[in-house]
Parts: C-alpha cells; sequence; structure tokens
C-alpha cells in the first residue's frame, strides 16, 4: 500500500502569525502584489472595497508564504472577512486558522456575521 503524502496544509500551524496584531496590512487604498505571490490573474486589489479585500485575503491565506500575511492581511479586516472566507477556503486553511485564532473560529461559526459579512459584499461594488 502507497505511504500517505502530508497534507498540503501541514505546515500552516508553523507559518500562521501568533497574533491578529501581527497582521498589519493596509486599511485602504490599492495594493499590487508582489510577483513571488501572485504570478498570474489579477494583481491589484482596492481593499477599500470589501468584495476586492475578500479575494485578495482569500489569495494571501492559500498562495502566500508566512511573510505575505503580516503585509497583505489586517488582524481586523480579516475577521470581518472570515465568515465568508471560511465557506470558501479548503478545510485545511480554515482549521489552521481558527485553531490560532479564537476570533476567526467565533466568527465562521456565527450565522449572524455571515449574514452582516454576505450584506456588506452585496452593497459595495467589485469596481
Amino acid at each position: 500500500m502507497p505511504e500517505t503524502l502530508p497534507s498540503w496544509t501541514a505546515h500552516l500551524p508553523h507559518s500562521i502569525p501568533r497574533s491578529l496584531s501581527d497582521l498589519h496590512g493596509p486599511r485602504e487604498g490599492v495594493v499590487d502584489l508582489p510577483l513571488d505571490l501572485c504570478w498570474s490573474g489579477r494583481t491589484r486589489y482596492d481593499v477599500g472595497r470589501f468584495p476586492q479585500r475578500v479575494a485578495l485575503y482569500e489569495l494571501v491565506i492559500v498562495q502566500g508564504l508566512q511573510k505575505h500575511y503580516p503585509a497583505f492581511l489586517n488582524g481586523g479586516y480579516l475577521v470581518e472577512a472570515w465568515p465568508l472566507l471560511h465557506r470558501r477556503l479548503g478545510d485545511g486553511y480554515v482549521e489552521a486558522w481558527e485553531g490560532r485564532f479564537p476570533e476567526l473560529a467565533r466568527a465562521g461559526a456565527s450565522p449572524e456575521a455571515f449574514e452582516d459579512a454576505f450584506e456588506q459584499w452585496k452593497r459595495s461594488p467589485w469596481g
């Protein structure tokens, strides 16, 4: 029987910052992602537009390295976007991030937080 490969997300608990306050990414303006993070597709995101911020955070969480998290994620904005990200990200990412940050676990489990985030998504234009 073949040996089982490690999970794609097994490294995450070691690379996620210790505190949400370590995530000091931008709260406004347009972010241009570096090539080592985003080598194809969209590379510019306006963090003032909620749908773009959610898409940016998903990309950074899934494609990013340890150095990208504090540079592009903002702790407060991450909690705000998490109810949507909780449903968009794979289980390994959700478990790792919620395991480190109880605030994210609470936001991800809250139907009210999801409704608030979804309403914000619908009210905010993409472009």
